[in-house]
């Protein structure tokens, strides 16, 4: 409806309210009629409260009246990922705006130039803001993931100081080889009783194992449970959940009006209920407990650090931000490397030469060492990059501008406009990762195969059994997003490297995997990770 039209229409309704409606009644519903049609010529195709951008013509997608682009979003929320790279594809450029209602104007990126600008130029003026903190706090609190500024910053360097290489080390002896010998025994017993296993629930239990004891010295101990684990299903109930927020304005009433909010908090209280008993069990230890437990090198894990921690006043952090530091930790050490593994088993599933090859380099190189996995496990490492292209354990992201921008393509940003960037779909960008970018070609990570990269001639090369692969190129954490990039870079991206490597060694020397018959090919659940909507049902075949 044209804006001529809407204001001939409310000049006929104000000259009908001044000569002849004289009841209340009459009077409401003629004024909530003309304030419908002033909305509609104020907000012709895009959402409410969002400004008019005639700057950004060339990028944006036409929306609704009054509703912008909502509409597409819900009608697309179980395949949102897939959606974003179609767009992207039908516009065939790497940048696009839309408005939704709640998150207002959305600019979306698919470009590791314009992704370095944000992440990493003006990393500044892009924080993660008010609606997204509002939206992901109930489960996360003020953690690491959701915060800005100084309190983000005190959560990044008293955590920097777990990280090194000498507990790399104790890991890969320890808990990593410990926690994988306990998943071969489970792998064991299934396939000498030819029973199917979920492998992507597996690796969830043994991440959420090793982590926790590791950060928290917490014994979950879900890998012994037999799939009883109230810990992640409750954890990942409260992440999907929490995702379906995104997608729904009006999440705070329609959640009311069903049991959500309910399943909700249950599932909030059962996570916090071993976050809060691993602090009091850590504040009523004796310093001999606590020297027992740190063994003979006196190591401090995560939940060590951050109760030492003092701002500069002498404050501590109360059970309640510690609670949080425990969560956003926990999703960073359990999801990230398990979701990874599990892709990237169903991709080797897939495709035998790929495994053939895993094998025989892990037949030849023998027990999992540091120097082993860092400097000569070389294909598996391509694997398990190659599955973090296509499935990255976060595959979006949203940041809010603070001022205004200007981004290296010469678009204008906005104070308040949210920049979207997903790297599921720049992993699959052709124009970033070459005509085969959408295929799992573990041959694309090594040195030396630009011109295959260039020409979309890579294949699954079979190579002799003496056979030296490349060394692992190391590409730009912009093009490569998957560990994030900039100053909020995983800190954990070599623990989770080294623990998928350490899983890969021990199993594959063990273990061939089928899928069970009459599955369909997995789908990513809409969630904040990227897990699979459905179990990965598994033959267990032991090598021969």
């Amino acid at each position: 409806m044209s804006t001529s039209i809407v204001s001939t229409i409310v000049h006929i309704l104000k000259n009908r309210i001044q000569q002849g409606a004289r009841s209340r009644t009459q009077k409401a519903g003629l004024f909530a009629l003309i304030s419908f049609l002033f909305l509609l010529a104020k907000y012709p195709n895009r959402a409410i409260g969002t400004r008019p951008r005639p700057d950004l013509d060339g990028i944006t997608w036409k929306g609704m009246p009054l509703i912008g682009n909502t509409y597409a979003l819900i009608k697309n929320r179980n395949r949102f990922l897939e959606s974003i790279v179609e767009n992207f594809e039908k516009v065939d450029r790497d940048i696009m705006s839309t408005t939704m209602l709640g998150l207002g104007r959305i600019i979306a990126i698919n470009d590791p130039v314009l992704l370095e600008h944000i992440l990493k130029t003006n990393f500044e003026n892009y924080e993660k803001g008010y609606i997204l903190n509002s939206i992901l706090s109930q489960i996360l609190g003020n953690g690491i993931f959701n915060s800005d500024g100084a309190l983000w910053k005190m959560h990044r360097k008293t955590a920097s100081h777990v990280f090194s290489t000498k507990i790399y080390r104790a890991l890969i002896d320890g808990a990593f080889t410990t926690h994988s010998t306990q998943l071969c025994a489970v792998l064991d017993r299934a396939a000498k009783e030819g029973r199917p296993v979920d492998l992507q629930a597996l690796f969830l239990r043994l991440t959420l194992d090793a982590f926790a004891k590791l950060s928290f010295g917490l014994e979950i101990d879900s890998l012994g449970k037999d799939g009883k684990d109230p810990f992640g299903s409750a954890f990942d109930y409260a992440v999907v959940e929490t995702d379906e927020r995104f997608m729904n304005p009006l999440w705070r009433v329609t959640e009311h009006l069903s049991s959500k909010a309910d399943k909700m908090k249950s599932a909030v209280k059962v996570v916090d209920k071993y976050a809060y008993e691993a602090i009091q069990a850590r504040r009523k230890e004796t310093p001999e407990e606590a020297k027992e437990r740190q063994g003979a090198g006196a190591r401090e894990d995560l939940l060590d650090l951050f109760m030492k921690w003092r701002d500069e006043d002498g404050r501590a952090l109360n059970d309640t931000e510690l609670r949080d530091v425990f969560i956003n930790f926990i999703i960073a050490g359990r999801d990230t490397t398990a979701q990874a593994l599990s892709w990237m088993y169903y991709e080797v599933m897939k495709c035998p030469a790929v495994e053939k090859n895993i094998w025989r380099e892990v037949d030849q190189l023998g027990k999992p060492t540091y120097e082993m996995l860092t400097k000569d496990m070389r294909y598996s490492t391509a694997v398990f990059m190659e599955a973090l292209r296509l499935y990255p354990p976060v595959p979006r992201n949203l940041k809010t501008a603070v001022a205004d921008d200007v981004l290296p393509n010469g678009t204008q940003v906005k104070a308040g406009d949210r920049i979207m960037f997903s790297t599921y779909a720049i992993g699959r960008n052709k124009a970033v990762w070459g005509p085969q970018a959408p295929e799992f070609l573990p041959e694309r990570w090594f040195e030396g195969n630009n011109i295959e990269i260039e020409k979309g001639l890579l294949t699954n090369s079979t190579p002799s059994n003496d056979h030296v692969w490349a060394k692992v190129r190391k590409e730009s954490q912009y093009k490569f997003s998957s560990f994030n990039a900039g100053p909020r870079i995983c800190l954990g991206q070599t623990f989770a490297t080294l623990e998928a490597l350490t899983v890969i060694n021990m199993i594959s020397s063990r273990f061939q995997f089928k899928l069970v018959p009459g599955q369909g090919a997995p789908e990513p659940v809409p969630s904040l990770t990227l897990p699979m909507k459905n179990p990965l049902m598994v033959h267990v075949i032991p090598r021969k």
